[in-house]
C-alpha cells in the first residue's frame, strides 16, 4: 500500500517557532509575504515560554523583541527587578548586569500567537522537519511528519530556526560542535519555577550565610552533584550553589535545576539520560532549600519546564564565523544586521547564509559563531555570549527580513544588496543609530558605574586571561577589571 503525501507551500518558510523562528515569520509577513511556521510544539517560544527561561537579564531596546516585551509590560506580565543590589540573593545573573526582567511565560506563549495572527503568518503545530528537498545546493522544499502524515513544504527561501540546525544539517550544510578534541558541549540544565517563596526571609539569612556556603558545607552529604567550577572548564560545566532569580509574582523564584554533564544535544539516548538525571538533581536541590534556607520551607513547584534546556548543538558555518577576538575587541562590522543583546554589538549579516547551500538563512543560535565564550573554558570563543533569548529575537527579525527582501528582489540569499535589509532594519526599528546606543549604555547600574564601562571593564579582565594564555589582540588589555579568582556564577 503506497503512503500519500501531503503538499504545501509558502513563499516564506520558516522550521521552528522558537523566539528566532517565530521573529523571522513576522518579519517576513510584515514585509508582505506568505509564510508558514513550522513547529514541533504546540505553542510558540521554545525555551523562552514552555522551557521556563522566564526571567530576562535586559529589556530589549529594538525590533520585534521590543515590541513583544511592550506587550508584556502594557498586559501586566512582565516587570523589573534590581539586579543584585546589596545582600539580594540573585546568582543567576552578575552584579554588572542590566536590570532583570521577569515576565509570565503563559501570557508571552499568547502574545507570540497574536503577533502572528496580526501579521498574517500561517502556522503548522506539533509538526516534526524530518528532511529537505533539494536541488543540487539548493534547497526547494523541507519534509515534515505530523498527525496528518508526511507532506511536502516547498517555498523560495527558507529560515532554518530550529535551534540546532536541523534543516541547514539536512542540506549538508557545513557545521561545527563543541570543544576540545572530544568536541564537548556545554551543560544541560531544567528551570524551575517555584512559589510561596518568602524573599524577605532569604534576602536576612542571605545577609548571615552570603551565597549560602555555609548550609551548603553543613549539608554536603545532601548534594551528591554539586561539583567544583573552574574557569577552565567547559562552559557550565560544575555545579557549586543554588542558582535563583525573583519572578514576577511575589513569592516566586525560578531556579536553574541541575546540571547533566558530557552529553550530546543530537543523541537520543544521551537526551533521555539527561531528562532522569536532572529531575534527580534539581529535586535534591530543592529539598536542600527546603531543609536549609530560611524562606524556602514552604517552596513548591509551579512548573519544570517541557523539557531539559540543551544549551549548545551544531553551530552551521557561513560566510563570516563571528569569533571571541570580534566580541573582546568589540568590532564593528559594515553589514551589521542585528545586535548581540545585551552587548550592544552588531552581528554581520554573513553568519546568517551558511556556505554553499543556497536559499537558506538561518534565524536562531546555531548561526556561525565560534564555539565558547570569552569569559571561561579551555579555548576562546563568542557563542555563549551570542545565544540569548533577546538576542536570537534580532536574528530571527534580520534573517525573516532577508527571507522577504530575497524574494522580492529574486535573488539568493547570498547576493541580497544588505544595504537594502539594514534599510528596512532600520526603518522597522530593528537597527538603531550610535547616538541611541550612546544613550542606553550611559545607564547606571547598582555599582555606579554605567551599563558601557561595566561591559568594558568586563571585556578587558577577560582579556587578560587570554593574554596569560597566549592569545593576543588589537588592543591588549590593561590591568583594570574584575580579578579571575572571582567566582563563576551564571548559567
Amino acid at each position: 500500500m503506497s503512503e500519500r503525501v501531503g503538499y504545501r507551500e509558502a513563499e516564506v518558510v520558516v522550521a521552528g517557532g522558537g523566539t528566532g523562528g517565530t521573529c523571522a515569520a513576522i518579519a517576513a509577513a510584515r514585509n508582505g509575504m506568505d509564510v508558514l511556521l513550522v513547529e514541533q510544539d504546540g505553542f510558540l517560544g521554545g525555551l523562552f515560554t514552555g522551557g521556563n527561561m522566564c526571567v530576562s537579564t535586559v529589556r530589549p531596546w529594538a525590533g520585534i523583541g521590543k515590541e513583544i516585551f511592550d506587550r508584556l509590560f502594557d498586559m501586566g506580565a512582565a516587570t523589573m527587578h534590581p539586579d543584585d543590589p546589596s545582600n539580594y540573593p540573585i546568582f543567576h545573573h552578575r552584579s554588572g548586569a542590566a536590570r532583570t526582567v521577569p515576565y509570565d511565560p503563559e501570557r508571552a506563549m499568547l502574545v507570540l500567537f497574536q503577533m502572528c495572527e496580526e501579521a498574517g503568518v500561517r502556522l503548522l503545530l506539533h509538526t516534526h522537519v524530518t528532511g529537505v528537498v533539494m536541488e543540487g545546493n539548493v534547497v526547494k522544499g523541507i519534509i515534515v511528519e505530523n498527525k496528518s502524515g508526511r507532506q511536502i513544504v516547498m517555498g523560495t527561501i527558507f529560515c532554518d530556526g530550529t535551534g540546532d540546525g536541523d534543516v541547514a544539517a539536512s542540506t549538508g550544510a557545513e557545521f561545527t560542535r563543541g570543544l576540545t578534541r572530544d568536541k564537548q558541549s556545554f551543560a544541560m540544565t531544567q528551570l524551575i519555577r517555584l512559589s510561596h517563596v518568602d524573599w524577605k526571609r532569604v534576602s536576612e539569612y542571605s545577609k548571615k550565610d552570603p551565597g549560602f556556603d555555609g548550609a551548603i558545607r553543613r549539608a554536603k552529604d545532601e548534594l551528591p552533584y554539586y561539583t567544583p567550577r573552574t574557569r577552565d572548564m567547559i562552559p557550565y560545566w560544575g555545579h557549586t550553589r543554588p542558582e535563583l532569580a525573583r519572578l514576577w509574582y511575589e513569592d516566586g523564584a525560578l531556579m536553574w535545576g541541575g546540571t547533566v554533564v558530557d552529553v550530546d544535544g543530537l543523541n537520543v539516548d544521551d537526551l533521555t539520560r539527561a531528562e532522569v538525571e536532572v529531575r534527580k538533581q534539581w529535586m535534591s536541590e530543592l529539598n536542600f532549600l527546603r531543609l536549609h534556607i530560611p524562606g524556602f520551607e514552604k517552596a513548591r513547584v509551579e512548573n519544570s519546564g517541557d523539557a531539559i534546556g540543551v544549551r549548545e548543538t551544531r553551530h552551521i558555518l557561513g560566510e563570516y564565523v563571528y569569533s571571541g577576538h570580534d566580541f573582546l575587541e568589540a568590532r564593528a562590522f559594515p553589514d551589521t544586521v542585528a545586535y548581540a543583546v545585551p552587548y550592544f554589538l552588531g552581528v554581520p549579516y554573513r553568519c546568517f547564509v551558511p556556505k554553499k547551500i543556497e536559499n537558506l538563512l538561518i534565524a536562531c543560535k546555531c548561526l556561525s559563531i565560534e564555539p565558547g565564550q570569552a569569559s571561561s573554558g579551555p579555548t576562546l570563543g563568542a557563542y555563549n555570549h551570542m545565544k540569548s533569548i533577546t538576542t536570537v529575537m534580532s536574528y530571527g527579525q534580520a534573517a525573516g527580513t532577508a527571507a522577504a527582501l530575497c524574494v522580492k528582489n529574486e535573488v539568493k540569499p547570498r547576493n541580497l544588496d544588505v544595504s537594502l535589509l539594514q534599510t528596512a532594519l532600520t526603518e522597522q526599528g530593528a537597527l538603531v543609530g550610535p547616538e541611541v546606543i550612546a544613550e542606553l549604555t550611559s545607564q547606571k547600574l547598582p555599582s555606579g558605574i554605567t551599563l558601557g564601562e561595566s561591559f568594558q571593564l568586563r571585556r578587558n579582565a577577560w582579556k587578560r586571561r587570554w593574554q596569560k594564555r597566549g592569545y593576543s589582540f588589537e588592543v591588549p588589555a590593561t590591568d583594570e577589571g574584575e580579578d579571575e579568582s572571582e567566582p563563576l556564577f551564571g548559567r
